[in-house]
Parts: structure tokens; sequence; C-alpha cells
């Protein structure tokens, strides 16, 4: 038992040294920055998507960004005296329309029922919900699969599908698909 346990610890001693030699000599195979140029190091900087400015370029931008936000600030302050007085004046034709307002959100909402589309979802037998997310998907009644997919899995509802057909409609929101599924 002492003998194997003493082959086994200088096994990994061995191994341990080996590995320490390797990467001493032969290195990780990677570049370290400072060894590279600076237009290197700009050049994979941008590949990230960032933008490199230089000093110069910095600071003008930073001042031309100040100018705006003052500029803005004494516009906005202007552009509030103005709205005061048109408010005081709009506020008595609003009184007015208010009655015509409440028929038009009615006639908006009923366009909005019409124009969401609906669509007869068939679930069959060993369909995934990855499948039933992808059908939803393309035929918009979600806008993303892989979000609804990972609801069904944290809501517990992917164990719950039903086969079937169930009726939906554009705009339904993960819980009502769910539950509407899962029925």
């Amino acid at each position: 038992m002492k003998q194997s346990v003493r082959s086994f610890a200088i096994g990994l001693f061995t191994a341990g040294i080996l590995l320490l030699g390797g990467i001493f000599f032969f290195g990780t195979g990677g570049e370290k920055v400072e060894d590279l140029a600076a237009e290197d190091l700009i050049d994979l900087v941008e590949q990230k998507g960032y933008y490199v400015l230089n000093k110069e370029e910095y600071i003008a931008a930073s001042v031309g960004d100040e100018s705006k936000t003052a500029s803005a600030e004494t516009n906005s302050k202007e552009e509030d005296a103005s709205k005061d007085k048109e408010d005081e004046a709009t506020e008595n034709a609003e009184a007015k329309e208010e009655n015509s307002d409440e028929n038009d959100s009615e006639k908006a909402e009923k366009e909005e029922e019409k124009e969401k589309t609906s669509y007869k979802l068939k679930i069959k037998e060993g369909m995934a919900s990855s499948d039933i997310s992808s059908v939803l998907e393309n035929n918009d009644i979600i806008d993303d699969a892989g979000e609804f997919n990972e609801y069904l899995i944290d809501n517990d509802y992917h164990l719950k599908v039903q086969i079937g057909e169930y009726e939906l409609t554009t705009g339904m929101s993960h819980y009502e698909v769910a539950e509407a599924i899962t029925k």
C-alpha cells in the first residue's frame, strides 16, 4: 500500500514538473499586449467595434458636446414657455374634443383587434417546446422563439404542453400562449 501511494505521488510530481517546463519553455502561444505595436492594438480594438480617438479628437468631441448641451438647455427653456401658452389655448379645445376622442380611441381599439392575426397551432405527439416556439415565431405570434422557449422551461410549461389544436393571435403574452397550449 505504501509503495503504491509513493508511486502515485512521484507520478503527480513528475507530471507537474513536465507541465511547468512546457509552459516555461514553449509559452502559452498568445502574444502579450506589451509586445504589440500601437497600430496593431488600434486594429484589434476597432475590430471589436470600438472607436479610437487621439487626445485632440477626444477634446474636440467633449467640448463640442458641452456646447450642444448648453444650447439645448436654452432652447428647451424657450420651448417650455411657448408650450405653456399653447397649452392654455388648447385646454378649452380639448374639453370639447374629449367626447370625439373617446369615440376615436374605441375605433382605434377595434382596428387593432382586426389587425391581430390569428393562427391555429397544431401540436403533435413528440413535438419539443423548441419546435413549438419556432412555429410560433415563423407565424408572428411571438417575437423571439428562444426567449419563449426559455420562458416555457423556466416556468415548467414545457412539461405540461398538450397535444391538440389551439387558436392563438399576435400580441399574446408568453403567459397567455403558455396557458393556452397547456390546458
